[in-house]
């Protein structure tokens, strides 16, 4: 009876996600429409690169953007597009265009693949049947409202954003609930060696979509570095093997980075006028790195070698004029994100579906405190109990919102040029963080006293 309950209830969840899916893919038009902006004709510039080169890395945008845009980068072929522009007042109409259909209906299925996948791995992770049918639900519906749907017809990297880091750690959940009541060696089954390469890749295609990704990775090796004081982690190479590779990459983003002037024109000359050069005692501590006059020819040079590095190190020494900043911005924290690119009059019920998906993205800043006391919470429940499944929920809630934050803030202070859009998919996580552990919690809360 058993086994039927649970595969009825899965049963339950994969009709779910066929149901929502299906909506997904026939509400909002042809999923070959798209619309472009003003950095769309960069990527498909940079996508010209040759790909076996040093300039797919080191070009005006990353590698897998430029892969990714290789579909649209025969001029000939792929004439123009569709373009709008928000903030000089124009707001255009999608429209199917030669190529950048391709990259548009890409978008779409890749979009819809991921939110179902991730559904799908948190809802399989859950024992209660109520709860798994309820996070299933509303993971579906965070993710098929238009707060996040309708930005899959951009020609921009915010849909990319989203469905690989969502693919990478519905992976990571398996690989990490694989370990429990493993007693020899970890990672040893054929499963997990084949899922951790795959996560591995889809992880790092996610790390090279924009810069303020590869940050991420050495938050990654940190989290994984305990790991290493359990004897058999210690004893396993595909661990080594992940790390290693994750060093690689680390570098080779930073190098290629450095090596693109893609952070410093423009982005951080804009935060430098914004932040640093109107307040002259900020500039006296730019000056203690061996800056040139402004005004002199060396200059540019100087600032294309060190300003990344001197940034970094002006925000790390004054915390306060952080925290003060974003303090004083807190409200584009709770937007509503609602995508401003293109007309939407032919999406039926579109302000009710606005409305639904304000249940799911609060507008608030409280969301970010609620993240926090899950993963006290969830912290607390790992210390106390000790047993595999809460140490894992832990580590991956770790893993997750740390993800998010650390990808917001050189987000936020890197460049003041189109902010909203930038941190939309940062500050969007960190609202799904609290939903995805939201239910662990109340899992195992309803497993220790019964309620439900």
């Amino acid at each position: 009876m058993t086994f039927l309950r649970e595969k009825s209830i899965n049963v339950v969840v994969l009709c779910i996600l066929i149901a929502g899916a299906w909506f997904r893919l026939t509400w909002y038009g042809d999923l070959r429409l798209s619309i472009g902006h003003a950095d769309t004709r960069s990527y498909v510039s940079g996508s010209q690169a040759p790909l076996f080169s040093w300039k797919i890395f080191a070009g005006t945008r990353l590698f897998t953007t430029n892969i990714f845009y290789k579909l649209a980068n025969d001029e000939q072929k792929c004439p123009s597009f569709a373009f709008s522009s928000p903030s000089e007042g124009l707001e255009s109409r999608r429209a199917n265009q030669p190529c950048f259909d391709k990259i548009a209906l890409l978008q779409n299925i890749l979009a819809v693949c991921a939110w179902s996948f991730l559904a799908w791995m948190v809802a399989r992770r859950l024992k209660n049947p109520v709860i798994k049918i309820v996070a299933a639900t509303i993971i579906i519906i965070f993710a098929y409202t238009p707060q996040i749907a309708e930005w899959d017809s951009l020609l921009s990297p915010e849909s990319l954003t989203f469905s690989l880091l969502l693919i990478a750690f519905a992976l990571l959940l398996e690989i990490a609930f694989g370990t429990v009541g493993a007693s020899d060696k970890k990672f040893a089954s054929l499963r997990d060696r084949l899922l951790i390469p795959v996560f591995v890749v889809v992880y790092l295609l996610w790390v090279f979509v924009r810069d303020v990704h590869i940050y991420s990775i050495l938050m990654s090796l940190i989290l994984i570095a305990p790991l290493y004081l359990w004897k058999n982690f210690r004893q396993s190479q595909t661990l080594k093997w992940v790390s290693l590779t994750l060093i690689g990459f680390f570098i080779l983003g930073s190098v290629s980075a450095k090596a693109s002037l893609r952070a410093t024109h423009y982005p951080l000359e804009h935060a430098f006028n914004a932040y640093i050069w109107k307040y002259p005692q900020r500039v006296e501590f730019i000056k203690q790195f061996d800056m040139p006059p402004r005004e002199s020819p060396e200059f540019q040079t100087w600032f294309d070698a060190n300003a990344t590095k001197t940034y970094g190190l002006f925000l790390i020494s004054h915390p306060g004029f952080v925290v003060t900043t974003l303090w004083d911005n807190t409200d584009q924290f709770k937007s509503d994100f609602i995508q401003p690119y293109f007309v939407t009059k032919d999406i039926q019920y579109r302000d009710s579906l606005i409305k639904i998906g304000e249940m799911a993205h609060p507008q608030t800043n409280a969301v970010f405190v609620l993240d926090v006391l899950f993963l006290v919470a969830l912290g607390f429940k790992a210390f106390k109990y000790r047993n595999g499944e809460t140490i894992v929920w832990f580590w991956l809630a770790a893993w997750f919102l740390l993800t998010a934050v650390i990808t917001l803030v050189p987000t936020f202070f890197g460049d003041i040029d189109g902010t909203r859009r930038h941190i939309f998919p940062s500050v969007e996580l960190l609202r799904l963080f609290m939903w995805i552990f939201l239910f662990p919690l109340l899992d195992y809360s309803e497993e220790k006293f019964g309620s439900l």
